[in-house]
């Protein structure tokens, strides 16, 4: 059973559980006066909110121990993306459990998030990833609109970029990918809701002149 699986059948049940008779959740105060109690389930966030947080979040603990690149890349994997490394770039790694050992170097090159659940605190994964020059974003239903500003700690290595199908992300959210100096190609597409593609465009081929920039707000 993979990690994956442990992980999401154990927050599952934490948050799934009925508090005991007598012991509310949650204390309201009725019309007359009586209290009202509401059950866990009626004021908790959607589950699926709850394990996407946890698979974002930054473990201290566990980048002293394993280093930036390696906690980065179970990050991605935890999260539905895939990875390739630097001493292999032609394989794609999307399985957790198919990761090298902890005592093995990695050196993440390409990270691909299609239909990951990553988030913008998640994006704080790429401090210290020095060697990632292509990064795919492709379909991230959880990150917000302010959420590519992680990218910003890739400003030294990252050369390709690919935002596209991520709904939450408007014009404003596009914009720091201008702080981006390194980039020589940047695709744009399926941005419902950007609302001036064009615009959006001008203003990054401004302050990236040395990157091949193709945008459209639908779908190629």
């Amino acid at each position: 059973m993979s990690f994956l699986h442990i992980a999401t059948k154990t927050s599952i049940k934490w948050l799934l559980r009925v508090p005991d008779k007598g012991l509310p959740h949650k204390r309201d105060q009725s019309v007359a006066g009586h209290p009202q109690y509401t059950p866990l389930w009626e004021t908790a966030r959607p589950i699926w909110g709850y394990v996407a947080v946890a698979f974002n979040q930054v473990d201290m603990d566990r980048l002293s121990k394993v280093g930036p690149n390696r906690l980065c890349a179970e990050w991605v994997l935890k999260n539905g993306g895939g990875v390739r490394f630097v001493d292999n770039p032609s394989r794609l790694l999307k399985d957790y459990n198919s990761l090298p050992p902890e005592t093995s170097s990695v050196r993440v090159k390409v990270v691909d998030a299609t239909n990951a659940s990553i988030m913008k605190i998640g994006l704080e994964h790429f401090k210290g990833c020095k060697h990632i020059d292509t990064v795919i974003l492709h379909q991230c239903k959880h990150l917000e609109n302010d959420g590519l500003g992680g990218l910003t700690h890739l400003i030294s290595s990252l050369t390709h970029l690919q935002v596209s199908g991520c709904y939450n992300i408007t014009d404003k959210g596009l914009a720091v990918i201008g702080a981006l100096q390194n980039l020589k190609q940047l695709i744009i597409f399926d941005m419902l809701y950007v609302k001036d593609m064009d615009e959006v465009a001008n203003y990054l081929r401004e302050h990236l002149p040395n990157c091949v920039i193709n945008a459209t707000k639908f779908v190629m």
